[in-house]
């Protein structure tokens, strides 16, 4: 974790960010950063972090008590305009999956500390990678890409649910190889050769998912940064085909998600790092939070159960703040 002080940098817009991030980081003179970057590459609003020094294995005081918060916005109705329209993409065959996100507000009595949050995160979500950065705090199960000692790694997790049974459609499916085959394709530039193990069910606290595992050594001079340039965002936060995917995201979701869906994690001066998607999250500012959760939609979703699926991703955040 930083320590002391931490200077605010802004890696700006574009497909250059992860190199800007990485020439910041350089000129600094620091050997370590933290970054959250926006889930659309075109939008302002990531943030990269450099501390002074670094504490590794730093000990997190567990546990902590939050204010009385209650729902100010479920966001329901929002999210019914936008997955009736996305379905009709779906069903006119305009693209294979989409991925569309419902943000729930919640209100508190009196300001929140990031520390109690993200250490009842630590204690109740284990497994996960929890992220404090910049108000953004949450615990994701999703691996976007670490790069250790010359070794790639992702892990893809699509397709929710609370029991193996639920995960046996031919939807989930479906909406899991589309995830999958956009990090492989995206992966297998950056290794020389590609691991990939079967398909398997993975459970992060009481949600399970379907899971594929991709490892392979690094070519020379790849770094963690590439990897993030090439995968983000993938299908599990995107759609299939991407750009399709993101042009009737933006079309259709009222709002910019910001930093929700994207990349977040660290790095340092010799390309190594790790970053999940910021998944299972929230906003924080001041005395409210604003929640987030996505699900994929392919041929074959329907209202119910893709409603169903944004109220499970809430649970974490919203037990965090004790409110489940």
């Amino acid at each position: 974790m930083g320590t002391g002080s931490v200077t605010r940098l802004d890696p700006g817009t574009g497909p250059d960010r992860y190199q800007r991030a990485h020439d910041l980081l350089v000129e600094t003179d620091a050997q370590v950063a933290f970054a959250s970057f926006t889930f659309d590459p075109t939008l302002e609003g990531s943030v990269l972090l450099i501390p002074d020094s670094v504490e590794e294995n730093g000990s997190v005081p567990l546990g902590g008590t939050v204010p009385s918060g209650r729902v100010l916005s479920d966001g329901k109705s929002t999210w019914q305009n936008g997955i009736d329209r996305a379905l009709a993409a779906l069903e006119a065959g305009d693209l294979d999956k989409v991925v569309l996100t419902r943000k729930v507000t919640v209100g508190f009595d009196h300001d929140l500390e990031a520390t109690t949050v993200a250490s009842r995160l630590i204690d109740q979500q284990r497994g996960c990678y929890v992220f404090s950065v910049d108000g953004l705090i949450g615990a994701s199960p999703e691996l976007l890409a670490s790069l250790d000692e010359g070794v790639i790694t992702s892990l893809v997790l699509a397709g929710t649910g609370v029991t193996d049974e639920s995960l046996a459609s031919a939807k989930m499916t479906r909406e899991h190889v589309l995830a999958a085959n956009s990090v492989r394709d995206g992966i297998s530039n950056h290794v020389s050769v590609l691991d990939s193990p079967a398909r398997t069910i993975l459970e992060f606290g009481d949600i399970k998912h379907l899971a594929t595992r991709f490892s392979g050594p690094a070519r020379n001079g790849a770094s963690v940064l590439d990897l993030l340039a090439t995968l983000h965002p993938t299908a599990s936060v995107a759609g299939t085909p991407t750009e399709k995917a993101l042009d009737l995201i933006r079309e259709i979701e009222p709002a910019s998600r910001g930093r929700y869906a994207g990349p977040v994690g660290w790095f340092n001066r010799d390309g190594e790092g790790e970053f999940a998607l910021a998944l299972r999250c929230g906003l924080f500012e001041s005395d409210h939070v604003t929640l987030f959760a996505g699900g994929g939609l392919v041929d074959g979703s329907d209202t119910v159960g893709e409603f169903a699926e944004t109220e499970l991703k809430l649970r974490p955040m919203l037990q965090a703040l004790g409110l489940e």
